[in-house]
């Protein structure tokens, strides 16, 4: 009998902007330590590390395995940055989007960006896999914070497991970035470091990072995990041919929602079992007879 897809831990890396008691946006420089090099373990919470990622804030917290310890990490990581700032009269932005002062933004810090690469999980396909460098925003006037997902799975239903991250990376924006969009729809996300279907392989599974760091508010943090794990259910459901259909052709999708939602209408209508995208919410509208 064949083995089913399992998500054994999810993690995340955050990233979270800072605001002036005028509500205007900080650079977190002043209260941050640590850098991604060398990330700062955080007091009296272990597993936790806190660094300074351009002009933000970002954290780790231990992976999990349960939604409740995932809302418990997620909402220790945000209070303890809100803790470290609120004594000096400052808070934490919502916003994955944050225009700053030029005079913020050509601090040396403002200007530093990540030199590693992600995969394009919609400019891939079956053991091609289209590698990228990450945006520099140093000519732009906002930076962007993402809510970065770790996905640990066992049983990839593919030899080489990269097949299955892109397959994951797909299946991430469709139960999980599209339906982003409709809370809080940020555009300069979508065109930077929020494109579509942005992936890195890990040696445990798959990051995906397109959703905005708005989703680590508490309220929204059971709806990411369930969001999460109706991927996993929707790969234990189909058929290894179907799944091969999702990632077997790459696609142009950047830009607008009518782009992609032509994608999927083409790829779902290929299905076989087009009956079980009516299980699900974010594939019904899919569905063809």
């Amino acid at each position: 009998m064949e083995k089913l897809i399992k998500f054994i831990t999810i993690g995340s890396d955050p990233e979270f902007f800072v605001l002036d008691p005028k509500g205007n946006p900080y650079p977190a420089v002043k209260f941050a330590v640590g850098t991604k090099d060398n990330p700062v373990p955080i007091e009296g919470a272990p597993g936790f590390y806190e660094q300074r990622d351009n002009l933000s804030f970002e954290g780790n917290v231990p992976p999990v395995k349960t939604k409740e310890e995932f809302i418990k990490n997620v909402t220790i990581l945000r209070n303890w940055f809100i803790t470290k700032i609120s004594i000096f009269g400052y808070s934490l932005s919502p916003n994955g989007v944050e225009y700053f002062a030029k005079r913020y933004l050509n601090l040396p810090e403002g200007q530093e960006f990540g030199c590693s690469t992600v995969i394009s999980s919609w400019h891939s396909k079956i053991d091609e896999f289209e590698i990228r460098p990450t945006p520099i925003l140093k000519n732009s006037k906002f930076r962007v914070s993402g809510f970065h997902i770790h996905i640990g799975y066992i049983n990839s239903p593919y030899e080489d497991k990269r097949n299955t991250d892109i397959l994951i990376g797909r299946l991430f924006d469709i139960f999980l970035t599209i339906p982003s969009h409709v809370i809080k729809f940020e555009p300069e996300r979508l065109a930077t470091y929020g494109k579509y279907g942005m992936i890195r392989s890990k040696s445990y599974g798959v990051e995906c990072r397109t959703i905005s760091t708005y989703f680590t508010q508490k309220n929204y943090l059971s709806w990411v995990w369930d969001q999460l794990m109706k991927i996993e259910k929707f790969i234990q459901k189909a058929s290894k041919s179907d799944l091969d259909k999702i990632i077997s052709e790459s696609y142009l999708v950047d830009g607008p929602y009518v782009v992609i939602d032509r994608t999927l209408t083409k790829i779902f209508n290929n299905f076989e079992n087009k009956k079980m995208l009516k299980d699900f919410e974010e594939t019904k509208k899919y569905y063809n007879e």
